[in-house]
């Protein structure tokens, strides 16, 4: 038996398949109608303000907080006749991570950050790469924090009026407003400087989420919380893991937080069925997880990781299915990948018939993952005719924020 139907069947024979995939924009448009017109949708679909930019002058400029992971970063952007300056920049750990901070505490140590950008322009664009909601005046009110924050007192406050009155102590006399959006939401306003027909945001790292324009507004839909899908073994054991086994199935079936995990999974039961030779399997047997790091060394014979020096101690048919699990697996996620850009491609107004559709991608798990960019704009381009163009844009986070302190 070849060993692609060999591993295709021994995947068969757990659920797993990219067919899940199939006609699945179908499923998410019809999810994010709902969660735009009524609620009770898996996706937040969170109306994040205007997508409307004024036109930015020579000599404009505004000071950028981004604040996201362990990393806080800001700096000065300047619109300058060759293009956006980025100057004063810096990067510190993000407050709160390395102990408890209070409402009081945790302001003050953001507002210490920026002190040395102290009046040097009136705006604040601040990228907050939590949870949170966004204000039809464009703050942001705090849901809850991830990533090791502790700040239990900021919870439930609003960003941009706690920051500014931090600022006013601390003797800034011109910031006027802070206005707030998420990095999905930067990703998006990343663009607003090209020609295009319509405008997405597609971010898949360690989670996934997409933001698109409609109705001249900016919707961050939160798609990785999908959770319609048929679920494989593999899945299931995953999922059973989380805080919350039956939420955002798509994010966990496709995301770089899950696929390593997912790869252990399924290389642990090829295992048990005696599908590798004994010299793989007592090398595997010692590993206790994987990460998607470990998928480089599989393709690329320059980058040596755990499994690829696995390989090296088995037989060319444990190399030949371990390549092939690893490709199902990246395969799934990148069709996953396309399925959600498309809805939001057809969600999405039109801005003119003459550009492609631009199509603004972030996150590691999507462009350093073997293959899954290749393979995801090969399915877009089976379900969508239209041109379309995936961008990696150069300090997109930064780029997309300044752009926000100009919203109409």
């Amino acid at each position: 038996m070849k060993i692609q139907n060999k591993v295709l069947d021994f995947l068969s024979s757990h659920n797993f398949s990219s067919t899940v995939a199939d006609n699945l924009h179908n499923k998410i448009l019809a999810d994010m109608e709902r969660g735009l017109k009524a609620g009770g949708s898996d996706q937040a679909m969170i109306k994040a303000g205007s997508a409307l930019v004024d036109e930015i002058a020579e000599g404009e400029n505004a000071i950028v907080i981004d604040a996201g992971g362990t990393n806080f970063r800001s700096c000065l952007v300047t619109k300058t006749a060759e293009g956006l300056e980025i100057s004063d920049f810096q990067k510190t750990l993000m407050p709160a991570i390395d102990r408890e901070l209070n409402r009081q505490e945790f302001y003050k140590a953001i507002a210490d950050n920026i002190s040395r950008l102290k009046d040097r322009s009136s705006k604040i664009s601040f990228c907050f790469s939590y949870a949170m909601a966004i204000t039809e005046d464009g703050d942001g009110k705090i849901i809850r924090f991830s990533k090791e924050v502790k700040a239990p007192e900021a919870v439930g406050t609003y960003l941009g009026k706690e920051l500014l009155q931090e600022l006013k102590i601390q003797g800034w006399t011109k910031i006027k407003k802070i206005n707030v959006l998420n990095d999905t939401t930067a990703l998006l306003l990343s663009t607003s400087s090209l020609n295009c027909k319509s405008r997405i945001a597609f971010i898949l790292g360690t989670g996934m989420n997409s933001a698109f324009v409609y109705k001249k507004r900016i919707i961050v839909t939160e798609c990785g919380m999908f959770s319609n899908l048929l679920q494989s073994d593999f899945d299931k054991t995953i999922c059973s893991k989380t805080s919350q086994p039956d939420q955002s199935l798509l994010e966990k079936m496709s995301s770089g937080a899950y696929l390593g995990d997912l790869a252990y999974e399924i290389i642990s039961q090829a295992c048990k069925e005696k599908l590798f030779s004994s010299a793989f399997i007592n090398g595997f047997n010692k590993f206790t997880h994987l990460s998607t790091a470990d998928f480089d060394g599989i393709y690329n014979s320059e980058k040596e990781t755990r499994l690829s020096a696995l390989i090296l101690n088995g037989s060319s048919e444990d190399a030949d299915f371990l390549r092939e699990i690893i490709s199902a697996i990246i395969e799934r996620s990148a069709y996953l990948t396309a399925e959600a850009i498309y809805a939001a491609i057809l969600m999405a107004d039109e801005e003119s018939e003459e550009f492609p559709v631009c199509i603004a991608c972030n996150g590691s798990t999507f462009w350093k993952t073997p293959m899954l960019k290749e393979k995801a704009e090969n399915r877009l381009k089976k379900l969508f005719s239209a041109p379309f163009e995936m961008l990696q844009i150069d300090d997109d986070i930064t780029k997309g924020s300044f752009a926000a302190a100009f919203i109409q």
